[in-house]
């Protein structure tokens, strides 16, 4: 059968908290090629007594799970995003109401394909998370698609990238925290010295404040 973004056919893993109704959940969202095992780790060492929600992207390029596509100039298939977007936060109400999870304590992860997933949820469906870890994430849109501009006072974002990581230039991450900022978001940027990665120092550090 095929998955349905709406529902909870979508492949997906779901790991319950000693108590899920009164535990965070963390949104796994991994990156291009990786599938819905890939974070799990990652969860745990962010927060080891969260609910984790890891779902797979259900796009495909040349047999790699995606969110959304990429254009061949590196520029990202916008309409994808926005439609990747509602449906995560459909899969996130509907998972909620199956696992017993607070709808009202989410917080998205992704790294990659799925940090940029991740930030748009948070801009696109401002509802449906308390906050985001992006781990080697950039700027999705040129100009963003809001059909309301969202009030992201109270909501925290946190963002990893590496310094000679040519997927997140400077410029677009200054341009990607003013915009979180201006809309009330409260950011924290770390930056490692290496690539497309994720730095174990980062998140220790994330691990601390999350």
């Amino acid at each position: 059968m095929a998955a349905n973004p709406n529902d909870l056919s979508r492949p997906h893993v779901w790991l319950p908290a000693e108590d899920p109704a009164s535990a965070r959940t963390l949104l796994l969202l991994h990156g291009s090629g990786a599938d819905e095992h890939d974070l799990l780790s990652l969860g745990k060492l962010l927060d080891p007594h969260a609910n984790l929600l890891s779902p797979r992207g259900l796009v495909r390029v040349d047999g790699a799970n995606r969110f959304f596509m990429r254009n061949d100039d590196g520029t990202f298939v916008e309409e994808d995003i926005v439609k990747n977007s509602a449906e995560l936060a459909e899969f996130l109400w509907a998972a909620s109401g199956e696992y017993g999870f607070d709808a009202n304590n989410v917080y998205a992860v992704g790294f990659s394909n799925g940090a940029n997933a991740a930030g748009a949820l948070l801009l696109l469906q401002p509802d449906s998370v308390r906050g985001i870890v992006a781990f080697g994430t950039t700027k999705s849109f040129a100009q963003t698609p809001f059909k309301k501009v969202p009030d992201l006072t109270g909501k925290r974002v946190w963002i990893a990238n590496g310094v000679q990581d040519h997927y997140s230039p400077a410029e677009k991450t200054a341009a990607m925290i003013e915009e979180f900022e201006s809309l009330g978001a409260k950011v924290s940027l770390r930056m490692q010295p290496g690539g497309h990665t994720i730095s174990p120092q980062h998140v220790r550090e994330i691990a601390a404040e999350l």
